[in-house]
């Protein structure tokens, strides 16, 4: 039995799901991908890998990926050429992880996404055109990301050890997070860490725990991730020019996965200044518009 294979390489981790007999799911997993961090080579050793542990020796009949750096089309045809490489005779697609997301929650028509996890984008697909908002990478955007609050809560850290900053509490709990005790400790911690946007994007769950509870730096920190999040969508509805239609928009990635003061602040936003716009959280995994996507490649074959 061959098997159609669905994959998220996600920037925090790569995600790989089929289907069996009975209905249920088998997963495997493998170490972040994001293809403008690791480039293609390492990217495919990741996905490889993730979906050799959910095949378990089974020959794949058709892969569908959706790869975090993708939008770019050169990077996804090069992807896309090294996993038909890797699996001969299966027949492959990758696409935007932002394409997934949206489609595992909203599986046809007209929709929007906002995705914020290890990065950030706002994706849309209207009609047979496709859009995009931000997702230019932890170095040039992921404006309100996990990386850009991470990268915001060691600051303050950094800050506070140089006098400043206050030592509060959230600054304690980063420094805890991290396993350190000084400036130096922190500069070396990251700089030398194999996976430093990875590691960077992890304390964002800190900072929106205190955030939740009222810790006012924190607070600070989320108020403007929030800010950045629903411009990248207010500018995606402008690009698409859809203003005025009622229209859903997911919420997927990490940081929107449950309700908190972020997961508000953008909604309340949206309510206000674009009210035709309907939210939906907690969506399916990602990974499942993907295995749909591989479903009706296998087939077409």
């Amino acid at each position: 039995m061959s098997f159609a294979v669905g994959v998220d390489a996600g920037g925090t981790r790569v995600s790989a799901v089929v289907s069996l007999p009975d209905g249920s799911h088998r997963f495997g997993y493998a170490p972040a991908a994001n293809l403008r961090a690791v480039g293609v080579e390492r990217a495919t050793d990741a996905i490889v890998e993730a979906i050799a542990s959910a095949l378990l020796g089974e020959p794949a009949a058709a892969v569908a990926v959706g790869a975090a750096g993708a939008g770019d089309p050169v990077a996804a045809a090069a992807l896309s050429a090294a996993l038909e490489r890797r699996f001969p005779g299966a027949r492959v697609a990758v696409c935007d992880d932002a394409a997934i997301a949206l489609r595992a929650g909203v599986p046809t028509g007209d929709a929007l996404a906002l995705v914020a996890g290890t990065g950030s984008i706002a994706y849309g697909e209207i009609g047979a055109e496709r859009y995009r908002v931000g997702g230019h990478g932890y170095l040039l955007g992921d404006e309100g990301s996990g990386f850009a609050i991470g990268s915001a809560a060691i600051r303050l850290l950094l800050r506070a050890y140089d006098g400043r900053a206050p030592q509060d509490p959230f600054v304690a709990a980063v420094a805890t997070s991290l396993g350190v005790g000084s400036a130096q400790e922190t500069i070396a911690r990251i700089y030398q860490a194999e996976r430093p946007v990875t590691e960077i994007a992890a304390i964002a769950a800190v900072a929106l725990d205190f955030a939740d509870a009222g810790e006012r730096s924190a607070a600070k920190i989320v108020q403007a991730a929030a800010l950045e999040l629903f411009d990248l969508v207010k500018s995606l509805v402008r690009r698409a020019g859809v203003e005025g239609r009622e229209l859903p928009l997911l919420f997927a990635g990490g940081l929107l996965a449950k309700n908190s003061l972020l997961t508000y602040l953008i909604e309340t936003r949206v309510s206000n200044e674009l009210p035709h716009v309907v939210p939906r959280k907690q969506p399916p995994d990602p990974v499942l518009g993907a295995l749909a996507l591989a479903q009706g490649l296998g087939e077409q074959a």
